[in-house]
């Protein structure tokens, strides 16, 4: 259960950071109805950006806080 939960984590935390850069994209690009760059228009997409980056710090942290006494073996040979 606990890789099927990591799997988790990683699908969420892909497809909030796919979601935010696209939010991003839509604020960058945002016209009003005469077809001039309005960033204050489109403010809400770059809100909904910072969210899907906060999801995806969320995940990131929660992925690795579930391994926090795990250390890799060095083996070292002559």
């Amino acid at each position: 259960m606990k890789s099927l939960t990591d799997m988790l984590y990683w699908v969420i935390g892909v497809l909030a950071f796919v979601w935010a850069i696209w939010e991003l994209i839509v604020f960058v690009t945002f016209k009003d109805a005469q077809g001039h760059a309005d960033m204050i228009g489109g403010l809400n997409h770059l809100w909904l950006s910072i969210l899907g980056i906060v999801i995806t710090c969320a995940c990131a942290v929660g992925l690795f806080m579930r391994h926090p006494r795990q250390v890799e073996e060095i083996h070292v040979t002559k």
